[in-house]
């Protein structure tokens, strides 16, 4: 066993699951009003590996970890497309502006 003392230095991302009591809205619907979910407390998640729900803190933290995540793929995929765009100008001309049908 490892001995620590303090909090870890990297948060970590923790796998997370949509909340069974409210399949992931964050609310649940009685009658006919709506009212915040007690199991998740309104977030819609839960922890898969104990299903209970993360605190405040923790939930901020797990979610900011996944938006980044997300932001780093999206500017990934549009660095992907530009250098896509830069390859083929897309009119249908070749190499020195001319266009060659083969003939």
């Amino acid at each position: 066993m490892k001995k620590r003392s303090g909090p870890a230095f990297n948060q970590e991302k923790r796998p997370l699951k949509p909340c069974p009591q409210c399949h992931g809205a964050g609310f649940i619907k009685p009658m006919f009003y709506q009212m915040p979910c007690d199991r998740c407390e309104a977030s819609g998640v839960v922890c898969k590996e104990t299903g209970e729900s993360l605190t405040k803190e923790d939930l901020v933290i797990q979610l900011r970890i996944r938006l980044t995540e997300r932001n780093q793929e999206l500017v990934e995929v549009r660095r992907q497309m530009a250098a896509m765009r830069a390859e083929s100008n897309g009119r249908g001309y070749g190499a020195g502006g001319s266009r060659y049908h083969g003939d």
